[in-house]
């Protein structure tokens, strides 16, 4: 009988930053391999992905990389990882391409073994039956997927919501999980993200009544500015679009390659937008009624992107906003950006044009409300359940869901963990490794450049240093011969003290007389002419003194430069 280990390195009680692992016996599954934001507290840091210490140790076990969505937050974390532990990568062809436009954008290109998986299919890695089944979500060619095991099928659900449309790139696959819960299944993880909202999540991922309204009554232009990670709502735009006979310019080449990404990889929607396309050097030939602008990026971009826009500081200069304009915010910020969010609304309110943004309340994120994951309980009705992706408040949501509906779910077999917690399964049964006796390291590896994990505390505290305190700069240079100070002292301030404070000019002296008096006496004390020890001395003082005059703590670097 197999012996199965389920547990999260990344993931749980956090927004971003997916890495998990499913081990049956000796081969060891990842799952999803994503990033998070940085936080204010950790400036200058590109994104923050899951301590793989565990993956290192164990790299000649990884059977297989499984990528299920196409999204940089999912799959962020795997070109660092794969360097270091190489194996088979599996994904759609759309994955595949967008893993490999981050990887050069970061510098983290390599020779990836890319596994190309079809919707639906049925596969084979390392031995075991993999049945991939669509999800609909944001992002096309999304994926679930089941694993046989001699205990039952393990059920990963993806990021999905329960809908059925028009459109081959966005729908759930029913009939494959249909299909998968025709046999027992022995573990279901669950997508968490929205668990804690009533009902089904369509239609409140829609785009297309917001903006139909619009596009029967605007006499103007239509400006839509839009996420550039949400293919779903650029192909609502393009239907509504050819629905109403509208033209379409593309602002800038972010948008146009976005456009013709997706027409090269899936060709849908060339089929119904290509003859409405028109250049940006012929936006002034079309009546403004029958025209539509698309911007998009990532979302400060973009809101940077409309500010300058519409104070005329950009370069399409045959493009002004005006007072028949209406212009569509598509795209709700999220707790990092809402500050740089309003400012951009107030901007376009100043403008003139007609204004409508959109809001989380408005236009959510594609994860499954609880209707969505009763769906998916109600079908497969699992042996042991794991909520995964979320804060804990989703997790929990997610857990109580599934303990309220009477399928043989309750405390003993719904699995609400934290990174690092395994779950063990045999055919005995499950037990949790609650004391990390697997010794699962977790934790965060900041991505700063092309470093991984260069980033230590001590320079994240002098970043957060220089941003609030400011820093002051000592230098002069000394000759070893003569032991003395060959020239300086000289002391630079920025962002500490302006230099016309009354303040200030008694600070500088001070200060100097302190970098000076510790210059000399290292001179005169000692025969190693390490500038670390006098750096050190003078960090130490001018602390204590600056802190005691005004409770500040600038970053002090000191300079001594040998002249001989």
């Amino acid at each position: 009988m197999d012996k199965i280990k389920v547990f999260a390195l990344g993931g749980l009680d956090e927004e971003g930053k997916d890495l998990y692992c499913i081990e049956i016996n000796e081969k060891i599954f990842v799952i999803n391999a994503g990033y998070k934001h940085p936080t204010k507290f950790t400036p200058g840091i590109d994104f923050i992905i899951a301590d793989f210490t565990y993956l290192k140790e164990n790299k000649e076990r990884i059977a297989a990389y499984i990528v299920p969505k196409n999204k940089a937050k999912h799959f962020g974390a795997l070109p660092y990882i794969y360097r270091e532990c190489p194996a088979p990568i599996y994904c759609t062809e759309i994955t595949k391409t967008f893993f490999e436009i981050f990887a050069k954008e970061y510098e983290q290109m390599q020779d990836f073994d890319f596994r190309i998986v079809n919707l639906p299919s049925k596969i084979e890695i390392a031995g075991y039956e993999f049945t991939i089944f669509a999800t609909c979500s944001s992002a096309p060619s999304s994926f679930g997927f089941s694993i046989s095991t001699d205990l039952g099928n393990i059920v990963f659900s993806g990021d999905y919501i329960i809908e059925y449309n028009n459109s081959k790139e966005f729908y759930f696959d029913l009939n494959t999980v249909g299909k998968i819960a025709e046999k027992p299944t022995l573990l279901l993880m669950c997508d968490s993200t929205n668990a804690n909202k009533k009902g089904y999540c369509s239609p409140h991922n829609k785009l297309t009544p917001y903006l139909e309204q619009f596009f029967k009554k605007a006499n103007g232009r239509i400006f839509i500015a839009f996420a550039n990670d949400n293919f779903y709502h650029m192909e609502e735009i393009f239907r509504l679009c050819n629905e109403y006979n509208k033209k379409i310019c593309f602002y800038d080449d972010v948008v146009y390659n976005l456009y013709l990404l997706s027409c090269n990889l899936r060709g849908t929607m060339e089929t119904f937008s290509k003859q409405s396309i028109i250049n940006r050097e012929d936006v002034l030939r079309v009546k403004e009624k029958d025209l539509v602008i698309l911007m998009s990026d990532e979302k400060e971009e973009l809101y940077e992107k409309v500010s300058l826009f519409v104070n005329n500081e950009h370069e399409f200069k045959l493009l002004h906003i005006n007072h028949n304009d209406t212009f569509i915010m598509a795209c709700p910020p999220s707790d990092s950006n809402e500050v740089i969010f309003t400012s951009t609304i107030d901007e376009l309110y100043k403008a003139g044009c007609a204004v409508k943004y959109l809001t989380s309340k408005d236009l959510d994120k594609m994860h499954g409300y609880e209707e969505d994951i009763r769906m998916l309980l109600s079908l497969l009705k699992p042996k042991y359940y794991f909520p995964v992706e979320g804060y804990y408040v989703n997790l929990l949501s997610n857990a109580k869901i599934a303990f309220d509906m009477n399928i043989n779910l309750s405390h003993n077999n719904i699995f609400l963990l934290d990174s690092g917690h395994a779950i063990c399964i045999d055919e005995n049964g499950a037990k949790l490794d609650f004391n990390n006796e697997n010794k699962i390291a977790i934790g965060d590896v900041m991505i700063d450049g092309i470093g991984v994990g260069d980033v230590v505390n001590e320079i994240i505290n002098d970043r957060n240093r220089l941003g609030t305190d400011g820093v002051i700069v000592l230098g002069c240079g000394v000759s070893k011969k003569e032991r003395k100070i060959a020239y300086g002292p000289d002391v630079q301030m920025r962002g500490f003290l302006f230099l016309k404070d009354k303040d200030a000019d008694a600070l500088l002296k001070e200060i100097s007389e302190l970098f000076v008096s510790a210059v000399e006496q290292w001179l005169q004390t000692t025969e190693d002419f390490n500038d670390e020890i006098v750096s050190n001395i003078v960090k130490d003082a001018a602390n204590k003194y600056i802190y005691k005059q005004l409770n500040r703590n600038p970053a002090i670097k000191p300079c001594v430069v040998i002249v001989d």
